[in-house]
């Protein structure tokens, strides 16, 4: 495990992170959590300390986190690195398909993979994008939807935590990796792309299935960029408590997605402008 000391001086115990996060959490909030773990110096039990302390301090209310699994899509799009054609067709025709309750989450730290594993979590059926929930409404938004298309979308679970008046809270991550602002992304009438995913077929066969998607999520790069503008523009709705490197932010979902919608309107018009003159 990574840690931001090369010898160990900070300690964050379970008892204290809960002391924080109920100061200012409900219980019954429902919240999207994205981890840093190494940013708190040490945490004694590392993930498990974490998800327990976050079902205690809601736990009349929900959590969700991102369980995304692009590994296992079109090889056709990787970039780190890229397959080779002859790569890619051996690569398709041998991925299992996706499957809830066994396709491990890769890339996004410990903690996801953790919380996938825990009791009473459930799982969205999204072969690539999919999220985990637990808690008063884990079943709703975690429910088989009408269509894959558009899985930040306003038929996704990231729109059930808006729904909700739901809460991001970063625990020493910074935008970059905050899933809900997919949702601005893909509500702003950007342009789709098509995407490949393997899911099971009616006999157990692996089945590749296309779905629609907005094209270039985060299409700037600049999330971090919009939070500080946010944080600078709402500086009374971000809560920010100093960890050993970063801070832990709790920030109401609905006021952020409602900025962020504007945001890159305006930046995609901007866009378009220039490229017109």
């Amino acid at each position: 495990m990574p840690y931001q000391e090369k010898i160990i001086k900070t300690v964050m115990p379970a008892k204290k992170l809960k002391k924080i996060l109920a100061k200012y959490l409900k219980p019954t909030d429902s919240i999207e959590v994205h981890t840093s773990l190494s940013a708190f110096g040490y945490i004694p039990g590392g993930e498990q300390s974490v998800v327990k302390v976050l079902k205690e301090v809601v736990n009349q209310g929900n959590i969700i986190m991102a369980a995304q699994t692009a590994d296992i899509g079109d090889p056709i799009d990787w970039e780190d690195p890229p397959a080779t054609p002859e790569a890619q067709k051996e690569i398709m025709e041998n991925m299992p398909a996706y499957d809830k309750e066994t396709t491990p989450i890769h890339y996004i730290g410990k903690t996801p993979e953790y919380f996938r594993t825990s009791k009473d979590v459930k799982r969205s059926d999204h072969p690539l994008y999919s999220m985990c929930a637990w808690g008063r409404d884990a079943d709703r938004i975690a429910r088989v939807r009408d269509s894959y298309d558009y899985p930040f979308g306003l038929d996704s679970p990231v729109a059930d935590l808006y729904d909700l008046d739901g809460k991001v809270v970063m625990l020493g991550t910074d935008y970059e990796s905050c899933t809900s602002l997919h949702l601005a992304d893909s509500t702003i009438g950007r342009p789709s792309l098509t995407e490949k995913a393997p899911i099971k077929g009616k006999n157990g066969e692996v089945k590749w299935i296309t779905f629609k998607d907005i094209d270039d999520l985060d299409k700037y790069d600049d999330f971090n960029d919009f939070g500080t503008y946010f944080e600078e523009k709402h500086p009374d709705l971000v809560i920010k408590v100093p960890i050993l490197k970063g801070y832990i932010r709790i920030i109401p979902v609905k006021p952020l997605i409602d900025e962020a919608r504007k945001y890159y309107t305006r930046k995609d018009k901007r866009m378009i402008e220039n490229r017109s003159k």
